[in-house]
């Protein structure tokens, strides 16, 4: 079975490729090129970098992780449908939405496939309420979570029923505390989030800043 994940090279998602990694998966990894952030090249090298590192570290296990796919979100087939109704929640909606959104979408109707977006608890709260999502048992056997499509409103719905969140139940501290216990911290500790540097963390950019709301600050400050 391939899945087929959206790989930042970031805490969240990486923490979700070793748990499927070691659900012995094959996973297709792809990576959004967003032209106007600087930190394509280093997120991508981390991905790289990772790629090896996880299969050395799990030896194990049967996963696979496949060579990673590279997309340029110029490339992503523009969907209008899916354009107005985001134009609608950014401008109606008090929770603004980012624009990555609505590349994920087009970019899931335009393949047909379910994406994973690796929200952790915390910023699943600050996104989508927790009654307008359900649980279910996916493809792997496993629990994940999806759309409850008669909570959540039409527009919405339109923007992530394709969409999965199955870190929902789980934090960044709790993260780094299962990776402690389970001895893959180091890996995780080799994971960029910054978005303006490929040397060191800004501090300044948004991730960073939620780096610093999660409890992360020394990874926002380690030079």
């Amino acid at each position: 079975m391939k899945i087929y994940f959206l790989w930042t090279g970031g805490w969240d998602s990486t923490f979700r490729i070793i748990q499927l990694y070691n659900q012995n998966l094959t996973i297709q990894p792809i990576y959004i090129i967003d032209p106007s952030r600087k930190s394509n090249k280093k997120e991508i090298e981390t991905i790289n970098l990772l790629s090896e590192l996880i299969p050395s570290k799990f030896e194990n296990s049967k996963g696979k992780i496949l060579p990673l796919e590279l997309i340029n979100r110029n490339d992503i087939k523009k969907d209008y449908f899916v354009k107005i109704i985001f134009q609608l929640l950014r401008k109606f909606n008090k929770k603004k939405l980012g624009k990555q959104y609505y590349w994920i979408a087009c970019l899931s109707r335009e393949r047909k496939i379910s994406l994973e977006l690796c929200f952790h608890k915390k910023n699943r709260e600050m996104l989508i309420p927790l009654d307008e999502i359900m649980e279910i048992r996916d493809e792997t056997g496993e629990i994940n979570w999806i759309v409850n499509p008669k909570k959540m409103k039409f527009f919405k719905r339109q923007i992530f029923k394709n969409m999965r969140f199955p870190l929902m139940y789980i934090s960044k501290v709790e993260m780094k505390d299962f990776a402690e216990k389970n001895n893959f911290l180091d890996i995780m500790n080799k994971t960029w989030f910054c978005h303006r540097s490929e040397k060191h963390p800004c501090g300044k950019c948004a991730p960073c800043k939620q780096y610093i709301i999660d409890g992360f600050e020394d990874r926002v400050k380690l030079k």
